[in-house]
């Protein structure tokens, strides 16, 4: 490169033209907006600071991973259609795992299929992405595909949070910290919906029957995880704003009216209580019954004048348990559902029908003849769209992650103990409520799962060196 290239007042020169440039170009977006969409001139200046917002997590990995990870929350929604927050966030994560993958597998050529369970997700990840092939040959809907494919995709957070938790110790506290945000965010809002809802009652049925029944799993096991620090925690402090978010994510879960993840949570808690000790199971005793009163207590004071009808509620959808296998319509069409996608995988059992492929069934629900692609159970759900060997590679990382959780939490490991517990609990909990709500068909469960099995899959690797406690 000669002199001249590098001459420092034809630099400045450069500078200063691509800054004005820059300057007039945002000026020109800005006033474009204002006259042709003015819904939208809030875009511009939302890309300016997300961009600023990047450049500074970018400066650090950890932050990075952490902030890509709380930042699910302009995605956590249930909402028709692609929205542009998701659409930008898309482009963060998946931008994120690409540069993750290459840099790691061709520039450093880390080993970061080491384990048995390391390898089963990636060949599980690039099996389900060769899939697309089955869309197309089964005549299936693309849009439908991508949008399965990206959900799903959110296991591969399993690999950089693996990463991040054994090279710094840190990086599990700011992990969990990023799935408490989170969490936080989706009860607070599902909380004011559902005082929305009760506030506009016309009817007392519907004051008895009133739900939000947005990302319950995920509230699940946050709730799960929050119960453990609780249980774990030296810090008098850290101990009872734990004890304050278990109640907190607690009224989430009741507020969804779903009865499988009532019996589900409890199987979780009842897992935490087994993997515990006999000092710390009287103090889950005694949280669990200071969180049901709070819960009752706060109730009360939120809705005075029909807490006595949302109570009469909760305690009728309990009771209904006992017959919601013949009684409850919605679940015996679930039935029906599985049944007629158990017909197409006796059909086609070893490779599935891939993405996007819809299966025709009677609704009771609609009366009428159903299409669609999203299959409750999720065993029969995963095995439907990825076949045998999509069923073994995904439930083979699930459940031995899960065995790893327990191992884990029988170590004498002070730090990582309380983690296998956490872990084992919420996917116990998971693979019950997996007969009824598929724990891999929406965003929200798929990256809390990879991000815990993550977190085990690094705790096990620390705890089995040579020489550690």
């Amino acid at each position: 490169m000669g002199a001249a290239a590098i001459d420092p007042v034809r630099w400045t020169r450069w500078a200063g033209a691509l800054v004005t440039l820059g300057f007039a170009f945002s000026l020109f977006l800005v006033l474009a907006f204002a006259w042709l969409a003015p819904a939208l001139l809030w875009v511009p200046p939302a890309l300016v600071i997300g961009a600023m917002a990047l450049a500074w997590l970018s400066g650090d990995e950890l932050r990075l991973l952490v902030g890509i990870l709380a930042g699910f929350v302009v995605a956590v929604g249930y909402k028709e259609g692609f929205q542009p927050e998701e659409a930008l966030y898309g482009l963060l994560y998946l931008g994120y795992l690409a540069y993750w993958f290459v840099s790691r597998l061709f520039f450093y050529r880390d080993d970061i299929l080491a384990t048995r369970v390391d390898r089963a997700l990636f060949a599980f990840l690039v099996w389900i992405t060769g899939s697309f092939a089955l869309t197309a040959l089964f005549r299936g809907s693309f849009s439908t595909a991508v949008s399965e494919w990206l959900a799903l995709t959110m296991l591969a957070f399993y690999f950089p949070v693996k990463e991040m938790a054994l090279r710094r110790p840190e990086a599990y506290r700011r992990i969990l910290g990023a799935l408490a945000f989170v969490a936080t965010f989706v009860v607070v809002r599902n909380l004011l919906e559902y005082r929305a809802e009760q506030a506009g009652a016309q009817h007392l049925w519907q004051i008895a029957t009133g739900r939000v029944v947005e990302n319950e799993h995920l509230l699940l096991m946050v709730g799960l995880i929050a119960l453990t620090v609780a249980l774990f925690a030296r810090r008098p402090r850290l101990r009872w704003a734990a004890a304050g978010g278990f109640l907190l994510y607690t009224a989430g879960v009741i507020i969804g009216l779903s009865r499988a993840v009532w019996v589900s949570y409890v199987l979780g808690i009842f897992v935490i209580f087994l993997l515990v000790d006999r000092r710390r199971r009287g103090r889950l005793v005694l949280f669990g019954l200071a969180g049901l009163s709070g819960v009752m207590l706060v109730g009360y004071l939120v809705f005075p004048g029909m807490f006595a009808l949302i109570f009469a509620g909760l305690v009728d959808r309990i009771f209904s348990l006992e017959t919601a296998a013949t009684g409850d319509i919605s679940l015996v069409n679930r039935f029906l559902e599985m049944s007629a996608a158990w017909d197409h995988i006796v059909r086609n059992p070893i490779v599935g029908y891939g993405f996007g492929v819809p299966i025709k069934y009677y609704s009771l629900v609609y009366e009428l003849t159903h299409e669609t692609s999203f299959i409750h159970n999720g065993y029969v759900g995963v095995w439907y769209r990825h076949g045998l060997v999509g069923f073994l590679l995904l439930y083979g990382f699930y459940f031995t992650s899960m065995w790893h959780a327990v191992k884990l939490s029988r170590s004498n490991h002070a730090a990582f103990a309380p983690i296998g517990i956490a872990v084992a609990a919420c996917l116990v909990a998971e693979a019950l409520l997996g007969n009824t709500e598929n724990p891999f068909a929406t965003s929200d469960k798929v990256l809390f799962i990879g991000v815990m099995a993550g977190l085990v899959a690094a705790g096990r690797t620390v705890v089995e060196r040579p020489g550690a406690p």
